[in-house]
């Protein structure tokens, strides 16, 4: 069921086009080529320092990547504590072997110093004694991305290098709190994966390998696992094995986000389902909205822990794997009584209710609806809920709002609190009964009262809305926060939403930055984009092209339009990346297909141009006109751009000024001056 959250407004504004003739650039494809090139790594593992404190498990994890990537049919060259000159031929040699290959991989583990902004990576025989000393004898981290630039569909760099820093003193200018983000020529052309944020120090781990390593080769070996997909589960678990202490970095966007890790490709179940031909990733993405849903309010950690063997067998690309973690965490800390656990002798038909979801999570929805309908005839609340969703979302029955909204009151009636939620929702909206936005709170304060932290957001929510109570935004916020401390995923961003605005609670932009990444970091698109903007603008933190495009890709590859026509935006003006205009006509393309009014505008403004698309002015007009049906100022004056020069129409003053009139109406200052210029106010 849909939350009430509003979309922000916040970059909303779209900026006005000019239509002049611009050469056509080439866009980079997104499906993986079917004959595969070649897959190079250098591994390089640094544990035996001579002059600098050893470090117990780097030559550990640079073997286990090692085998992990030749088993996914890498070429790998291995490097075992070298020094300083044979680090630096390896790279050379290196990169004459990534040019043209379809995907390379640098990985080091081992020490790493930031000096003076500068992130260096230390050999064996690195000296520490001074700046000057450690500067001479380390290598520039830089150096790796530029040795594997030739690569075509993957330039990926793995620093496991800021377990701690041995050069942390004033006299070098060391820092204690690990590495920076890349900031070289090749850092826009390469996608750099750190195994600890800026700043922070990653575990050296006290098993046989790093917690990230682990996370690293766990995540490269599951079934169907693209570059896209990839860093949000090693995020996920890294932060789990060491109780959100660390959580890797990422920076940069891919040349080809779909392509695969695994040399056999997707899972079989998910190429059925598309066809062999649809876009895999899209496929995998929608049927993990789907499972989620049939999950998220739940009050069985074992559902979370379906959802996440899902993601580990390939078959749900996993965007929620963090927020599952959390709320297995949030269950499990609820005093007794709290929820009513689901075990497999305590609840009527609870065995029929664990089958189904394992059928379901199999894409089994006819056996999966059986045994739900079973349960649910036992008295099983968890089972009436997931039918309900069913008849919802038309997986495994007839959609039918009215049919899900009795299923979700039978089930709110049973003590379900996911049941009480989606059943308030339904009387909220007048979903398949009767508006009732009283009732609607009330079922939405029961399911808050049993802790649910999905109930607590919807009820701050109510409060700022004023749906069904007294509007009381400070109320609102206070619930937010609630939710927020109880696992609730959504609520993280729109807790940052209040603080951005002080809305309820004293304005403040760093504390609304930090609960956006938390957000993102968990797989909130929206919050994604929101730290785009951030790091685009550069108020609440130093401005950040680079990692403003990878947040924007992240999202994208969720199904966020926004982040898709974000994304396109810097590629059209070549803003902190190299510009691409066809790469930027595939992100438009991507989101008018979705119905986006950025996407419409900004492929509307290519086609007239024939900026990385054939130029077509009559198709121009076409999309220009789907922009301005959305609102979209900037189309209108297009349109009046259009007409007025006889592009894709027929020359016509007045349809020019109407337009010109249209555009300035709604706000676009370049109109009222055309206006002026045809003497029409």
């Amino acid at each position: 069921m849909p939350r009430w959250r509003a979309s922000p407004g916040k970059h909303g504004s779209l900026g006005g086009w000019a239509v002049v003739a611009l050469a056509i650039v080439l866009s980079l494809g997104w499906v993986q080529a079917a004959a595969a090139a070649s897959r190079v790594a250098l591994i390089i593992g640094v544990s035996a320092y001579e002059k600098v404190t050893p470090l117990a498990n780097p030559a550990k994890d640079a073997k286990l990547v090692q085998t992990t990537l030749q088993k996914l049919g890498f070429q790998v060259t291995m490097l075992n504590n070298p020094t300083r000159i044979q680090l630096l031929e390896s790279l050379g040699a290196f990169e004459e072997a990534a040019k043209g290959s379809e995907a390379a991989v640098v990985y080091f583990a081992g020490h790493g110093a930031m000096i003076d902004g500068v992130n260096y990576l230390l050999p064996k025989d690195a000296v520490t004694s001074s700046k000057v000393a450690l500067t001479g004898t380390a290598v520039e981290s830089a150096k790796l991305g530029q040795s594997l630039t030739g690569a075509k569909a993957v330039r990926l760099v793995i620093l496991d290098a800021c377990r701690n820093n041995p050069t942390a003193s004033r006299s070098i200018g060391g820092n204690t709190r690990g590495l920076v983000r890349e900031t070289s020529s090749a850092s826009v052309q390469v996608v750099t994966l750190m195994a600890a944020g800026p700043g922070e120090v990653a575990q050296d781990g006290t098993g046989g390998n790093s917690p990230f390593a682990t996370a690293l080769t766990q995540g490269l070996s599951r079934p169907g696992m693209t570059v896209g997909e990839l860093p949000s589960y090693v995020q996920a678990e890294v932060a789990r094995l060491t109780e959100n202490e660390q959580t890797p970095d990422l920076q940069g966007i891919w040349p080809n986000v779909h392509w695969t890790w695994d040399p056999a490709g997707p899972p079989k179940q998910v190429v059925a389902a598309a066809g062999g031909t649809a876009d895999l990733t899209k496929i995998k993405w929608e049927r993990d909205q789907v499972f989620w849903q049939t999950v998220k309010d739940s009050d069985d950690p074992a559902d979370f822990k379906a959802y996440m063997d899902a993601q580990d067998r390939g078959e749900i690309t996993g965007s929620f794997r963090k927020l599952a973690q959390n709320r297995i965490r949030a269950i499990e800390r609820l005093p007794p009584g709290s929820f009513q656990v689901a075990t497999r002798s305590a609840t009527p038909g609870q065995e029929l209710v664990i089958a189904a979801r394992e059928a379901f999570s199999r894409g089994d929805y006819r056996a999966a609806n059986r045994d739900w309908t079973a349960a649910a005839g036992q008295g099983n609340g968890a089972a009436m809920y997931n039918l309900g969703v069913m008849s919802l979302t038309g997986r495994g029955a007839p959609k039918d709002i009215a049919a899900a909204a009795r299923w979700f009151k039978a089930s709110a009636e049973a003590g379900h609190s996911g049941g009480m939620v989606n059943w308030a929702l339904c009387q909220l909206n007048g979903f398949g009964t009767p508006r009732n936005e009283p009732a609607g709170v009330q079922w939405i304060r029961k399911a808050a009262d049993k802790g649910s932290p999905g109930a607590m957001g919807m009820l701050a929510e109510a409060y700022y809305r004023g749906r069904g109570v007294p509007a009381d935004p400070r109320q609102g916020a206070a619930y937010l926060q609630k939710a927020v401390d109880a696992g609730d995923g959504p609520s993280i961003a729109q807790l940052a939403d209040a603080y951005e605005r002080g809305d309820g609670v004293t304005a403040d932009q760093r504390r609304a930055f930090n609960l956006y990444e938390r957000a993102a970091l968990a797989g909130d698109a929206e919050a994604m984009v929101r730290l785009g903007y951030a790091y685009e603008d550069g108020t609440a933190v130093r401005r950040d092209d680079v990692q403003a495009a990878t947040w924007y890709e992240r999202a994208a590859e969720l199904g966020n339009t926004e982040g898709m026509s974000s994304l396109a935006v810097m590629l059209e003006n070549g803003a902190g990346l190299p510009q691409d205009y066809g790469q930027a006509a595939d992100y438009y393309r991507r989101a008018a297909a979705a119905g986006d009014a950025r996407g419409y505008l900004g492929l509307g403004s290519l086609t007239a141009r024939g900026a990385g698309v054939r130029a077509d002015p009559t198709e121009a007009v076409r999309l220009f006109q789907l922009a301005a049906d959305k609102g979209s100022a900037a189309a209108m004056r297009n349109l009046g751009i259009m007409y007025e020069a006889g592009q894709g129409v027929a020359p016509s003053r007045a349809k020019a000024i109407d337009h010109y009139r249209r555009a300035a109406a709604a706000g676009d200052d370049a109109a009222r001056a055309d206006l002026e210029r045809l003497g029409a106010r």
